[in-house]
């Protein structure tokens, strides 16, 4: 598919994502008065929670080559990628899928996954996030990081209960590229 046409697809995703909320959200949405939103251009969240009514989050992402996040699984949302610029290779589950400007990526959740950017410069991407909500684990992730310096000795216990108040699990075993079976 072209560029053009998968965008055009991932702006269809969010619409229909914002149908997809539940009765409790719809009320909240339909009563507060909903405005136009204009992000400029940068890297960060493009839309959050408190924009969509709690049906998706956006966010920008720019990767260094050779990075990525560390495997993880969520057991509330689903992502979806879709690459702007760069060339990545995504572990969704035990699928290797090499990924470059233009492609669109679905990790339902509940399968681990990561990315890397295998690529030779940075590369960027929009990640869509159902329902939305993530937003506020970088949030307090973000404020732990500046607490306390992740050699302190409590860092890891309050990490681990900050990922399990998110339904977030990471797991060294889901490494990328996958470890050989025994």
């Amino acid at each position: 598919m072209r560029p053009r046409v998968l965008l055009f697809t991932v702006v269809c995703y969010c619409f229909v994502l914002s149908f997809g909320v539940n009765a409790q959200q719809t009320k909240q949405s339909t009563t507060a008065k909903r405005e136009p939103l204009f992000i400029p251009p940068s890297a960060g969240w493009k839309v959050t929670a408190k924009d969509t009514g709690g049906a998706y989050s956006v966010v920008e992402t720019i990767v260094q080559p050779g990075t990525g996040p560390v495997p993880h699984r969520h057991s509330r949302e689903d992502e979806c990628f879709y690459v702007l610029e760069g060339q990545y290779e995504f572990r969704v589950g035990d699928r290797i899928i090499s990924a470059s400007t233009g492609s669109f990526l679905f990790a339902p959740r509940g399968i681990p996954h990561t990315y890397k950017n295998v690529g030779t410069a940075a590369s960027k991407h929009l990640t869509i996030i159902s329902p939305a909500g993530l937003e506020k684990f970088f949030e307090e992730r973000n404020a732990l990081q500046k607490e306390l310096p992740t050699t302190d000795p409590s860092y890891p216990g309050r990490d681990k209960a900050l990922s399990e108040k998110y339904d977030l699990e990471y797991n060294p075993d889901w490494s990328f590229p996958p470890k050989a079976k025994d």
